[in-house]
């Protein structure tokens, strides 16, 4: 049972120290605020001497609480200093700071005036910065995205390999733009190489199935075992369907027993699917159907239709555990109505005709068919035509 796992459709979330029209800053520090910093030579040099390298030290300083306190209000301040004396990093510092509302009130737009204005003074990551924004704070513009694009891209030209992954996100689904998977397959191997998980992950899967690109197996099993070494789950379960089915040589079930094991305990609901297969299968020992059952569970409990599938016909059936027939007609009507798995329609409609589970219901039955039919299953629509015309 070969299941890949769905692609990993993620941007790296956060913003940071990579980020003049009028702002809203925090209000001027009172002297108690100020009396213990202004002895230190940084600040005599920010106030008195004007110099934004300064302000931007004491920002990072006060702001991460080194050697002396934690204050936000104080470090978007000096951070609003070393912008005004035209210091690209402040401006994009500053911009973190009215993204997020801390030091003072919140002002999106602002942040991106900011961050628009240094990345087009060459500090590049605040071109990251701003993609971030425009991604996560989506608007009905659709230029939105495709500004979201741009900035990615120009951050991955300057070398940021978190940039990298988001072009290639949205170069994959065709965000802001038309979709290349060519490209999108080439940057998340690069942001691969520089050992960011999720990229890995991904480039991984592409190379693994062939898309944007020829199938490269080998180079796949190599970028999975490191998204898996980094913590991606996604990546141990792709890596587990490669050993599990000797896609890149010798096959190693026992070894894709475990990562399946990993990736299912760590969160990956696909993961739990292919970890039932195996047990309920008996690939690696004795056939454990009531342990495929509980990973089944799981893997439905997280999104896995399939599993959820496969946990409703054991319900039924009561295997590996007890008949639960309610359980059962109610995850195949999930997957029929909710969900538009045609297949559990024609199940869904045989178990409500026959009043299993529930009560008879003839006209739910049919219901059943119809949106079978609807969604392309042949047999629905040959159960419903015979039903009407008897």
């Amino acid at each position: 049972m070969i299941h890949f796992t769905l692609f990993v459709r993620t941007l790296i979330v956060g913003i940071g120290l990579i980020g003049f029209s009028p702002v809203a800053l925090a209000a001027q520090p009172s002297t108690s605020e100020t009396g213990q910093m202004t002895e230190s030579p940084l600040v005599r040099e920010c106030e008195i001497d004007k110099d934004a390298e300064s302000c931007m030290a004491m920002a990072i300083r006060t702001f991460e609480g080194r050697e002396t306190p934690q204050n936000n209000e104080l470090a978007r301040l000096f951070a609003a200093k070393a912008c005004e004396g035209e210091l690209m990093s402040g401006c994009s510092f500053l911009g973190a700071f009215l993204q997020d509302g801390l030091g003072g009130p919140q002002d999106v737009k602002g942040a991106a005036a900011l961050y628009r204005r240094a990345c087009y003074n060459d500090y590049k990551g605040a071109c990251y910065n701003l993609g971030q924004l425009l991604y996560n704070n989506q608007s009905d513009d659709p230029e939105d995205l495709a500004e979201a694009r741009k900035m990615f891209a120009m951050g991955c030209e300057a070398g940021i390999p978190d940039s990298c992954n988001n072009q290639a996100v949205m170069l994959k689904f065709g965000e802001g733009g038309e979709s290349d998977l060519a490209t999108a397959r080439s940057l998340f191997a690069q942001a691969c190489d520089a050992k960011r998980v999720d990229a890995c992950a991904n480039s991984g899967y592409m190379m693994m199935i062939g898309e944007g690109g020829p199938k490269q197996v080998e180079m796949a099993s190599q970028h999975l075992q490191t998204a898996c070494d980094l913590g991606s789950m996604t990546g141990c379960d792709n890596l587990g369907v490669v050993l599990l089915n000797g896609l890149a040589g010798a096959k190693d079930p026992l070894e894709a027993e475990r990562l399946f094991t990993k990736a299912c305990d760590g969160g990956e609901a696909n993961a739990c699917l292919n970890l039932g297969g195996m047990l309920y299968n008996g690939v690696t020992a004795d056939a454990d159907p009531s342990a495929a059952r509980k990973r089944f569970l799981t893997g439905c409990e997280r999104g896995s239709l399939e599993a959820c599938g496969f946990l409703a016909k054991m319900a039924f059936d009561g295997e590996g555990g007890d008949t639960d027939r309610v359980m059962a007609r109610q995850i195949y009507a999930d997957l029929c109505h909710k969900f538009s798995v045609s297949e559990s329609c024609v199940l869904l409609s045989v178990i409500i005709e026959n009043g299993q589970g529930g009560p008879k219901d003839p006209a739910a039955s049919m219901r059943a068919l119809e949106n079978g039919c609807e969604l392309g299953d042949k047999n629905a629509c040959l159960f419903r035509d015979h039903r009407k015309a008897n």
